[in-house]
């Protein structure tokens, strides 16, 4: 027998099966169909005790709750109804998997996690396959991941392995039609794997579907991943900040000496269109100095913002900037700054990804970007990370070391530079500049101080425990834990407070050469431009 009571979501899933008995396509509604019915019910459950009521609904509540408090009472109640009348089979095929769902999954409201899967999504159904291996064929009434979501929840696993409704979850969460929704997923999964001492498996799928890019990539072999994994978001903004060239007036040594202006203009790429989508607002305006750059972009995406009002995706952030401005804290610029308290833009975009603006500027830079790159992503090598280190070399002779060491090993797809690349760091910028004449797209440093032994501490433990293609997504995690003053750093060790500042000043280039220069007129190099 099940004891005790009801909670909200089954009562709605037995409010819902009274509503279809009451269909008048299943005709019970009618004496002599129910009184056939009736004898049907009671055959399949002899523990219920007949009771007749003159009016249906009553008879219906009557059954259905009787029948909830039966062991197996709703699968022959089911059972029983569709013998007499098969066209409510489909309806109660479903509300049956809730209910069951619902009894192997107790406790958290589920109506968030609902409303996420409730859509169409192409082809899930492969998915289903990946989850159990193909052992548990989706029906033909399943028409959405949800109700793929409840068939799998009276699935079990084997021993130590995840469920597969919760499998399915991790699998369905990579899907772009579900990508608002990650989080009521992922927390989901996260509290009864805790529940069930099932954390380590769910960390071990989670991190594997993360570093390959999604469900197909079981079928890659050993390829590298696709760094940002298939859970990048829908909606991909792109920011470009371009010095202003223009020659200044006057001449020799009457020019005035006037500050650094920048132009700065948008982009956006939507899910529904491949195209590079432009605004007369987004168009570069009067060129303004380094100290307006912050209310400058905030202004402009508070205007992209008010452009996508009416769709649901979450969006990133991919900024272009010279190497003057690579050191500046991007993302902890407010993102209103009439607020009147920090509210940086890491807390509204799910991704920001620094770009150099010369490197995708200038086609000499390509052949050795393209190289470096494919080779990674064909897993010919484990993508690793240099880490320069001066130690007593003068500049000239740690660069050439370095020119040496990293020219030969095309393994080699990440530098960690030992000084900012700034104008007061000279050794920076030209440890920059040699990155992106060898081709390595992944550039990694400390906005203001030398790389410490705390920032390369952290970026060793990441590498070490998810490896390279999941350092944008931990980075941006970390600081996040640090918007809610938390030292929390998710998937690797916990954050000490002398790792506080390491994290808030690490500054990361991205430059996938696939995303940013594949596409033909589409592609963001389009937007960006060239100098050559």
């Amino acid at each position: 027998m099940v004891t005790g009571g009801f909670d909200a979501a089954q009562h709605r899933v037995l409010r819902a099966v009274v509503k279809t008995l009451e269909d008048p396509a299943g005709r019970l509604i009618n004496d002599s169909s129910r009184d056939l019915w009736r004898q049907m019910v009671h055959q399949h459950i002899l523990a219920l005790t007949p009771s007749g009521f003159s009016v249906a609904r009553q008879e219906f509540v009557s059954t259905v709750y009787g029948c909830a408090v039966v062991e197996d009472g709703m699968d022959r109640l089911v059972e029983a109804t569709c013998l007499v009348t098969p066209v409510l089979e489909p309806a109660l095929l479903l509300l049956l998997a809730e209910w069951k769902a619902r009894l192997a999954f107790p406790g958290p409201d589920w109506e968030p996690l609902r409303h996420v899967l409730d859509v169409a999504v192409a082809e899930f159904g492969a998915l289903v396959d990946l989850a159990t291996d193909g052992l548990a064929p989706l029906p033909e009434h399943c028409a959405t991941p949800w109700e793929a979501f409840v068939h799998l929840a009276d699935h079990n696993g084997r021993p130590g392995e995840l469920l597969p409704a919760m499998a399915f979850l991790e699998y369905v969460s990579h899907c772009t039609e579900v990508a608002a929704g990650i989080g009521e997923l992922r927390t989901w999964n996260d509290y009864f794997a805790q529940l069930w001492d099932l954390s380590e498996p769910l960390a071990t799928l989670r991190t594997g579907l993360r570093d390959n890019a999604g469900p197909d990539a079981e079928q890659a072999g050993d390829q590298a991943p696709a760094p940002g994994g298939s859970s990048r978001p829908l909606i991909r903004i792109y920011v470009k900040v371009e010095p202003d060239r223009t020659p200044h007036a006057g001449a020799g040594k009457r020019r005035p000496v006037r500050a650094q202006r920048y132009f700065v203009s948008a982009c956006v790429k939507y899910t529904d269109s491949n195209a590079l989508q432009r605004d007369p607002h987004t168009e570069p305006g009067e060129p303004v100095t380094k100290s307006q750059l912050p209310l400058v972009v905030a202004e402009l995406l508070t205007h992209m913002t008010q452009l996508r009002h009416s769709r649901a995706e979450n969006a990133a952030l991919e900024i272009f900037l010279p190497a003057e401005l690579l050191t500046e804290p991007v993302e902890w610029w407010d993102r209103d700054p009439s607020l009147g308290f920090p509210n940086a833009l890491l807390s509204r975009y799910r991704e920001i990804l620094l770009h150099s603006l010369e490197r995708v500027q200038r086609p000499t830079f390509h052949n050795a970007w393209r190289a470096r790159w494919a080779h990674w992503r064909a897993g010919e090598g484990p993508g690793q990370m240099y880490e320069c280190a001066p130690d007593t070399l003068t500049d000239a002779e740690h660069l050439a070391l370095m020119d040496a060491k990293i020219g030969r090993d095309d393994d080699v797809v990440g530098m960690v530079l030992s000084r900012p690349p700034h104008r007061d760091s000279e050794l920076g910028l030209r440890e920059l500049s040699l990155a992106l004449d060898l081709g390595v797209p992944v550039v990694v440093y400390h906005r203001a101080d030398p790389a410490s032994a705390a920032f390369r501490s952290i970026i060793r433990e990441s590498l070490a425990n998810d490896g390279l293609a999941s350092l944008p997504e931990r980075a941006q995690q970390w600081k996040s834990d640090l918007v809610v003053r938390t030292t929390a750093v998710t998937g690797a060790s916990a954050a000490q407070d002398r790792d506080v500042d390491a994290i808030r000043s690490m500054s990361m280039i991205w430059d996938d050469p696939e995303h940013l220069l594949e596409g033909g007129q589409n592609a963001p190099a389009t937007f960006v431009g060239g100098t050559e």
